[in-house]
């Protein structure tokens, strides 16, 4: 556990400040607390006396992997009664940049902290930190921005994982076991149509104790169906304790590799 810990902590600071990174040379040699001080610092209690933030925190809402990067800007006051100047402004995440308007804050005036989130490959919670520092000598930060959000994956049939043309399946290779002395036992294959036409499949090279079928027959286009593999009991050789046999998916454009269910059956 503590393991995994390092190796989050290591990617995270790898994202970092130069300062930070070098950091990571000793990590080995630092306690779980001395490394989240260094990847989730504490606001410096002084800080709600020099910049105060309208809004620390924001809600991108929702996002998809396919949308652009989005910004949102944070404004701070100086009220510490003189004037300070922004060091740096650091994220928790490179997916994650900062960018600020004004280097010299005046006492009472406003500077803006920019935030920008790239959601590609990144399915998953957004949580995400950026620290501002003062050039006054400080080690810990002033203030923290936060954003936070969903970004949800941009393949909708990715419980699909499987690739045909326009077909989608759960798995190409299938195992049939503990079949009854007599009937037609089946196994089905989850599948959708991710294409703009309707789907009517057929398989070919199947054997004489094997026969396939698709519920619904035609697949529309943005659904989902089943493929329906069915077994003969009283058709299968006596020969062998296990059989295999390639399914060609007919319908479907592509290789024959690449459109090919393999079916494993255990007497």
């Amino acid at each position: 556990m503590l393991h995994r810990f390092y190796l989050i902590a290591l990617a995270l600071l790898l994202s970092l400040s130069t300062a930070a990174q070098v950091a990571v040379r000793d990590m080995r040699g630092l306690t779980r607390e001395q490394i989240d001080s260094i990847v989730r610092p504490k606001v410096s209690p002084q800080g709600a006396e020099q910049l105060v933030a309208e809004h620390d925190t924001h809600d991108l809402g929702n996002l998809s992997e396919d949308d652009e990067p989005v910004s949102h800007t944070f404004t701070l006051r100086n009220v510490s009664g003189k004037s300070v100047r922004i060091q740096r402004v650091r994220t928790t995440c490179g997916c994650t940049e900062a960018a600020f308007d004004t280097t010299i804050i005046a006492s009472g005036a406003t500077t803006k902290v920019t935030l920008t989130y790239d959601p590609e490959d990144r399915p998953g919670t957004i949580d995400v930190n950026a620290y501002v520092y003062l050039a006054d000598g400080s080690k810990q930060p002033t203030a923290r921005l936060s954003l936070y959000g969903e970004v949800h994956d941009s393949d909708v049939w990715s419980h699909l994982p499987q690739t045909m043309s326009t077909l989608r399946v759960k798995r190409k290779e299938v195992t049939i076991s503990e079949l009854p002395a007599t009937g037609k036992p089946s196994v089905r294959i989850a599948c959708a149509n991710s294409g703009e036409r309707s789907l009517r499949l057929k398989a070919s090279m199947l054997p004489a104790y094997a026969t396939f079928r698709t519920e619904p027959e035609v697949i529309a286009p943005g659904t989902e169906a089943d493929i329906i593999v069915t077994i003969d009991v009283a058709k299968l050789p006596k020969r062998g304790d296990t059989l295999r046999f390639p399914m060609l998916i007919e319908g479907i454009a592509g290789r024959p590799s690449e459109r090919t269910i393999y079916v494993n059956i255990k007497k």
